[in-house]
């Protein structure tokens, strides 16, 4: 690939970094809000991977039904539950028995872009062996026979030892009333489990598992810096059925179990190219020992479970509460946001905004994104909705804690919380490189009052570029840059895993090493308490 690019057409690769911090923090307001609500520590919901998706804006609960002792809480929001309990949702008590399971469809709500029903399910087998659990085919089929798929997940309730579940789907009804038919087929129950792996846990070696739905592991790079291991490993994958799922690495050291968030990269061949950040040193690492886990489908109920249902939109379109926003210039000017409306709907609430930021003067993502509703806080996540066109809006999205029925009354307030700034200006921040040799060289550059240190090195052709900061609110770098001979140049594309990396390391390929070479950090992140902001809605 020519890297070379005039400035004009200089336009970034997509960052992953981001991109996957972005994933992380909202799978991580997830599991803090099934985390805060167990009354058991032996309760576990957790998200099925490949075909039952994670969808990490499954705002659902609904409250105690007369014929129900069901804490619905455990495996989400009060959204469903503030909805059902206005007569904005439908309760429902219909039932279907397969296979020695009943599967019951306890209620449905819709909001005008999401359909949300709440599914239980009874049977006499001993669930307490198994930690995940999957309908394998879900599927609701509406007017004249168009069928649309459903997603959703399953977790255990230990104190009614049903399996209760939230599925959706997108919302047809648009305001009206349609006939349904919801299918689910194939239970599934899963179990973890664990093998050791005969390694040495070096680059370019290869190992066989034994599992035939992952024969076999190769390990593609291992880098050790300031007592972090990063892996990138290829793992083998036969069929994508959901009879083994979620691979990743486990590190033991003695008597102690090192986990890490596995991140599955884009990559152009068969099978999954995960990346593991174990915070390890390189001298533990060399005595560890590695296994592979993964969850594997222990037993498998065979059979269907159908609903007829009719669905109504129309309450659900009609509660839909909509306020115009003002945005003051300080809140302005921390944020790079224009508040645009508050829209709440019987799922969830949703503040509407428009960034204006830019990389030069600095784009402010939040990690701490509150509002307080009357007297109750409630945590929500910034994201886009409307897919990858153009017009796709940007939003602060939260679970309504209760449902008012005049929420023009209601006092609100937003805070904006752990900012952090991701920046990038190739109109500074230059710094010439001596000709690269295999022996590496050290520069460092003062940006926004951080030192960030350099070091580069050749590969053969390639020239690798270290970066690092000991700045402690540096939050790293996401893509240098090159200016060679006064044209710029980026690096060559590499995806970045959930968990973030102390050094950032960049590939440069076909450099003409005899050339004057600049450096500019590119994108780089740090916190910035002073633009944590509040504002009265």
């Amino acid at each position: 690939m020519n890297q070379y690019s005039n400035k004009e057409k200089n336009i970034s690769p997509p960052d992953y970094d981001l991109m996957w911090t972005t994933i992380e923090k909202e799978a991580h307001k997830r599991r803090v809000n099934l985390n805060s609500s167990q009354k058991s520590a032996g309760y576990r919901a957790k998200a099925i991977p490949i075909s039952i998706i994670f969808t990490f804006f499954l705002l659902v609960a609904i409250p105690v039904f007369a014929s129900m002792t069901i804490d619905w809480d455990r495996i989400g929001g009060r959204g469903v539950a503030s909805a059902i309990n206005n007569g904005i949702g439908q309760q429902y008590d219909l039932q279907s028995a397969s296979s020695g399971v009943t599967m019951n469809l306890n209620g449905v709500v819709t909001d005008g872009e999401k359909m949300k029903m709440l599914i239980s399910l009874d049977t006499s087998t001993d669930l307490s062996p198994y930690s995940e659990f999957a309908t394998e085919e879900n599927t609701i089929i509406g007017e004249s026979d168009a069928r649309a798929n459903v997603y959703g997940y399953l977790g255990r309730d230990p104190d009614t030892q049903k399996l209760i579940g939230i599925y959706e789907t997108a919302d047809t009804l648009k305001g009206g009333t349609k006939e349904f038919t919801f299918e689910a087929k194939n239970l599934i129950l899963y179990r973890d489990r664990d093998i050791f792996l005969k390694s040495n846990q070096h680059t370019g070696e290869s190992m066989v598992t034994g599992v035939s739905q992952f024969p076999a592991i190769h390990i593609e790079s291992v880098r050790h810096a300031d007592n972090q291991t990063v892996i990138r490993y290829k793992v083998e994958v036969v069929s994508s059925d959901l009879e083994s799922v979620n691979p990743r690495l486990r590190v033991h050291t003695g008597a102690q179990v090192v986990d890490a968030i596995p991140t599955i990269l884009p990559s152009e061949e068969k099978g999954l190219l995960i990346e593991q950040v174990f915070d390890i040193s390189e001298a533990d690492w060399a005595n560890a020992n590695l296994h592979f886990s993964y969850v594997e489908a222990a037993k498998r109920l065979t059979g269907t479970w159908k609903f007829d249902f009719v669905a109504n939109g129309k309450k659900a379109s009609e509660a839909i509460y909509t306020k115009k926003l003002y945005t003051n210039p300080e809140f302005q000017a921390k944020t790079g946001v224009t508040l645009d409306q508050l829209v709440i709907t019987p799922l969830n609430l949703q503040i509407l905004i428009d960034e204006e930021g830019s990389y030069t003067e600095g784009i402010v993502q939040y990690k701490s994104i509150q509002m307080i509703i009357d007297d109750k806080t409630i945590t929500g996540v910034q994201t886009t909705k409307g897919g990858r066109s153009e017009n796709n809006q940007q939003l602060f999205h939260f679970e309504s804690p209760e449902w008012y029925q005049n929420w023009s009354d209601v006092p609100m307030k937003l805070i904006l919380k752990d900012a952090i700034v991701e920046k990038r200006d190739t109109t500074k921040n230059w710094i010439h490189l001596n000709e690269p040799a295999k022996q590496k060289q050290y520069t460092k550059l003062t940006v926004d009052g951080l030192e960030i240190q350099f070091s580069y090195y050749k590969d053969g052709e390639k020239l690798i570029v270290e970066s690092y900061s000991k700045t402690p609110s540096f939050r790293g770098v996401n893509q240098t840059m090159l200016r060679i001979n006064g044209k710029e140049v980026v690096p060559e594309i590499n995806p970045q895993g959930m968990t973030p990396v102390k050094i950032h390391i960049d590939t440069y390929k076909d450099i003409p090493f005899d050339g004057h070479i600049e450096l500019n950090p590119g994108i780089y992140k740090y916190s910035d308490p002073d633009k944590n902001v509040e504002i009265q809605l």
